[in-house]
């Protein structure tokens, strides 16, 4: 910083203020090393040394512009100071005018190249001018010359993880903190490649340093609870959200971050408190926007009258979006604007085609900014004759979109026909991984949605294929570009994508009537049977203490194993139905996230109330049970309560694999048939009903005949081999893609 330049003898007290002064800024002595600094320039007002530390003082106050003309004046008087001309180019980095920056720092290491301050900064630039390689050689050349130098270590770290590499980007991490214990940057960096390694213990550990060693760090307080939020604890989300705000009080990130978590625990009416204060403090945040207008719609209804009134404000604030001619330079390239997607709309029993068009069509609209950068493939790449079928998933492990559709795809399409690449984006990996590896080429995605969209794009696929769009925010943002000539969705998530970048929709002849493709956007694709390859999985049964649960081994059991949201308050009055009429039984209820969960409690008290009934008699909400407890709790129960508008598919299967009957409604739209559709596949149509009060009529004939239920028990038995293993809908999907691609690729 001091250039050895103070000519004339009465620089003397001049040179001593300046030693003084820099004495005092080492100890964090602003006041009085400025007093010092102020009266050291008095005396020489045109020592290159004093401008130089003024300028800095300037830069460190953000008076930039002052900064710069004490510098350039420094620099007048002082030529070719590497140390003056380093820090010109650090102020063009704080303004954000890289080019500048690069020019000085190139200029001061022409000078003196030992400085490693000064490779650390152009890097620094380089990487705001979006150039990580060359960043990453400067940052290289400041760590040889100062090994243990802390910024240039995690600012290494800080490419690699942006690039998704996070061992390389731990390691760095934990070497700058090694070098300097006290640097909350690092601690803060490395709880962030933690949390994207699903190391939350040691991620909060690392936060929790960083905010020790600044206790006004707010990127650490929001990371922290971002952090926390996915490791689902919400509410330490929350409170870190809110001591930000002590901080700053007018960041609209955090209020929006606020409406994520509030709407993630099912309180939507806060949520939209926040995403409104949000957009107040920033009008043209469109994320938020977006978050606003998603939150109209709730996970849980407190009553009907919720429905009618969420889908209103929801058609309103979409109209209000599509009317506004301002959308393309409001946006800026960011994967949660495109992975926004209303998902619960899907639990209103009605047709959502007109409204998620609409929101599909925005949506890829907004994906063309990005889409116009995306390169074509420079080679085509496969084996010849082969089409070339990506599956893009979150859930190449054991889930149920995985056991219902994607695995069918993976390990029953004729490799010798097609080439398939499989894409995970970001999800866990387990053994059910290990036998999707073996039947394809397997892509790992954790970059951002624009690189990978053109990673994607550079294999040169047929065809691309979605199986849960909406469940999963990474294919959905994906899903509203164009990376294949063909791109197809499935039902993992049960209702149309509404985006025009999706060309067909597979479905299932049991899961759709004459009049369904009105319900789509897609062309819809109807599969024969229930339109999937379903592996049969034999179930592990651990035998369930009930009296440990709460539930009375002498009481009939009726299963309701369906999430808050799937329990429409139209249809509470079918359980005080069923008890009324029964006067003695069990609805085993289980305990989701502890805010949807209470709305639904709140809402059956409410109806067992008014029918003169206490709740606490008939229901029961227990925790979740591992996987062969559930069985074993299904076993022993005497019915299974299908959910009413959204069916339940592979927990109906469970059912039905552990001898347990199920009685369903078989509703308009595909999402209302699921468990119908295997019952209509098993031959057992005599337990689908179609209307409520036939719902609560054989519930309670089922309850009260036992010889009843055991004839169903023995068709279902002799009959549910029918569902599995069947060939057909994968046979019927070969001839489509082979059909289709050749049309695809020629237009």
């Amino acid at each position: 910083m001091i250039t050895e330049n103070s000519s004339s003898e009465e620089g003397g007290d001049a040179r001593l203020l300046l030693q003084n002064s820099f004495a005092l800024l080492q100890k964090s002595e602003f006041e009085k090393a400025d007093a010092l600094l102020a009266k050291a320039y008095e005396l020489q007002p045109n020592n290159a040394d004093v401008l130089n530390l003024l300028g800095i003082r300037s830069y460190q106050k953000q008076q930039f512009e002052s900064a710069l003309a004490l510098l350039y004046k420094a620099n007048l008087l002082a030529p070719h100071s590497a140390q003056t001309l380093g820090n010109i180019g650090l102020v063009y980095n704080a303004l954000e005018k890289y080019s500048e920056a690069l020019r000085f720092f190139d200029l001061s290491i022409a000078v003196d190249e030992r400085i490693p301050e000064t490779h650390n900064n152009r890097g620094n630039a380089l990487k705001g001018l979006s150039n990580d390689q060359e960043a990453f050689v400067a940052y290289e050349k400041a760590i040889s010359l100062r090994p243990n130098y802390a910024e240039a270590l995690n600012n290494q770290g800080v490419i690699f993880l942006e690039a998704k590499k996070l061992p390389e980007a731990n390691s760095l991490f934990e070497r700058a903190i090694e070098a300097n214990p006290n640097f909350a940057i690092a601690y803060n960096n490395l709880g962030n490649a933690l949390t994207q390694l699903r190391n939350y213990e040691f991620a909060f550990q690392c936060f929790e340093r960083a905010i020790q060693l600044h206790p006004s760090y707010i990127d650490a307080y929001i990371n922290f609870g971002n952090s926390l939020k996915k490791f689902k604890a919400y509410s330490g989300a929350v409170d870190c959200y809110q001591h930000a705000l002590t901080i700053e009080p007018r960041n609209a990130l955090i209020f929006n971050l606020l409406g994520d978590a509030y709407y993630e625990v099912g309180d939507a009416d806060l949520a939209k408190t926040y995403y409104a204060k949000s957009l107040e403090l920033n009008p043209n945040n469109y994320e938020a926007r977006l978050a606003l207008m998603v939150a109209q719609i709730p996970k849980v209804y407190r009553d009907q009258a919720e429905v009618s009134e969420s889908r209103r404000a929801f058609i309103q604030q979409l109209e209000f979006l599509q009317a506004d001619s301002d959308l393309a330079w409001i946006f800026q390239t960011n994967e949660n604007i495109l992975s926004r997607h209303p998902f619960y709309l899907a639990y209103q029993d009605a047709n959502n085609e007109a409204i998620l068009s609409k929101f599909g069509e925005i949506s890829v609209q907004l994906a063309q900014l990005v889409q116009k950068e995306i390169a074509l493939p420079q080679k085509c790449t496969g084996s010849p004759g082969k089409i070339r079928v990506g599956i893009v998933s979150n859930h190449f492990s054991n889930h149920p979109v995985w056991h219902a559709i994607t695995k069918g795809l993976v390990s029953q399409l004729n490799p010798d026909l097609f080439e398939l690449l499989l894409f995970n984006t970001n999800g866990s990996e387990d053994l059910e991984t290990v036998i999707a590896k073996s039947k394809g080429e397997y892509f790992y995605l954790n970059q951002s949605v624009a690189v990978s969209a053109q990673f994607i794009r550079n294999e040169n696929l047929d065809v691309l294929l979605y199986p849960e769009i909406g469940m999963d925010t990474v294919s959905r943002a994906l899903a509203c570009f164009r990376l294949a000539p063909l791109q197809i969705a499935a039902w993992g998530h049960p209702e149309t994508s509404g985006l025009p970048t999706i060309d067909c929709y597979l479905s299932a002849d049991l899961f759709e009537t004459s009049s369904s493709n009105l319900f789509y956007s897609e062309e819809l694709i109807r599969l024969p049977n229930l339109g999937a390859y379903v592996e049969f999985q034999a179930v592990q049964k651990t035998d369930v203490h009930l009296t440990s649960l709460g539930i009375n081994p002498d009481k009939p059991m009726l299963i309701c194993a369906g999430s808050p949201s799937k329990y429409a308050p139209e249809h509470d009055h079918i359980f005080t139905d069923i008890a009324r009429r029964l006067g003695s039984c069990q609805f085993i209820f289980f305990d989701f996230e502890e805010n949807l969960t209470s709305i639904l409690k709140d809402r059956l008290k409410t109806a067992f109330s008014n029918a003169n009934l206490e709740m606490t008699q008939f229901v029961h909400f227990i925790p979740f049970l591992k996987k062969e407890e559930f069985h074993g709790l299904m076993q022993k129960a005497h019915l299974y309560l299908d959910t009413i508008g959204f069916s339940g598919f592979n927990t109906a299967i469970q059912a039905l694999l552990c001898d347990l009957p199920i009685i369903t409604i078989e509703g308009e739209f595909m999402r209302g048939k699921l468990a119908s559709g295997i019952l209509r596949r098993m031959g057992t149509p005599d337990l689908i009903c179609h209307s409520t009060a036939e719902y609560i009529d054989r519930a309670v004939k089922f309850i009260q005949n036992q010889d009843m239920r055991n004839g169903y028990k023995k068709q279902i038995s002799e009959n549910l081999h029918i569902i599995f293993a069947d060939q057909e809908p994968i046979r019927s999907l070969e001839t489509l893609l082979l059909t289709r691609t050749k049309k695809a690729i020629n237009t």
